[in-house]
């Protein structure tokens, strides 16, 4: 009769469940996460957000909004997430703008 040892089973099976554990509440490493442009309603300013469905540590999630705070002013609102989605193409454009525009003032 042949005897296993549960430490030959238990220790492989803890690792592949830690590893699904992680590819599941980590799916930025995957590729799905967006990039939102927000404008702050306090100061005006735009600053790209990039977010993940489903998860946030610096932001209280709702629904679509995130009430978080602003990178420039450091004050609370709450912001549209979804609907300003932007395209990565479109970032790229956009910056190339903002550079142009940079280097002829």
């Amino acid at each position: 009769m042949i005897c296993v040892n549960w430490l030959t089973l238990a220790i492989p099976i803890s690792v592949g469940i830690i590893i699904i554990i992680i590819y599941l509440l980590f799916p930025r490493v995957r590729g799905l996460h967006y990039t939102s442009r927000l404008t702050c309603p306090k100061c005006g300013k735009q600053f790209d957000y990039e977010w993940v469905p489903g998860g946030s540590f610096s932001a209280v999630r709702l629904g679509t909004k995130r009430y978080m705070q602003c990178p420039n002013c450091h004050h609370w609102s709450t912001f549209e997430i979804w609907n300003t989605r932007v395209d990565k193409g479109k970032m790229d454009e956009t910056k190339n703008l903002e550079e142009e525009s940079r280097a002829a003032s």
